[in-house]
């Protein structure tokens, strides 16, 4: 399977992937929800610089996926500063990840340049959500549901 990864371009985001400092990225996991796909190892991640951006042109493959949960923040808080070195968030968002009560910690190899492919969507959601995709036509035709 294929994600839609929204970055946070005021961080840097894509930049820190480009350069090998970032290899670990953040999704909201809520545990009654069963209808997303479940990320598996060796999936793909193609990352948009911010939900305003159309153009897609970077890939990775997933390497490892830990979840993390709580009841408390602290322990949440506590892994965020841990991964630290692979994740580089900024203040604003290790306090935004923080107050989650899952998420997966998702670790990604051989992030590299490809060409540029325009998405045709109407609205991209926030970083949290990430697009499931098998091929790219639903992304580049306007049709996703």
């Amino acid at each position: 399977m294929n994600y839609l990864v929204i970055l946070d371009a005021d961080a840097g985001e894509l930049e820190k992937i480009l350069s090998g400092v970032k290899s670990m990225v953040i999704k909201e996991s809520k545990s009654a929800d069963t209808s997303g796909m479940p990320l598996l190892l060796g999936d793909n991640l193609y990352f948009l610089r911010n939900n305003a951006e159309r153009d897609i042109r970077v890939k990775a493959t997933i390497k490892s996926i830990q979840v993390v949960s709580s009841g408390s923040a602290e322990d949440i808080s506590h892994q965020l500063k841990e991964m630290q070195p692979k994740l580089q968030l900024t203040e604003a968002q290790f306090m935004y990840w923080c107050t989650k009560k899952q998420v997966l910690l998702v670790e990604f190899e051989c992030a590299q340049k490809i060409g540029m492919i325009h998405l045709d969507l109407d609205e991209i959601k926030g970083q949290s959500d990430w697009i499931a995709f098998q091929a790219f036509s639903v992304l580049t035709s306007g049709m996703l549901q």
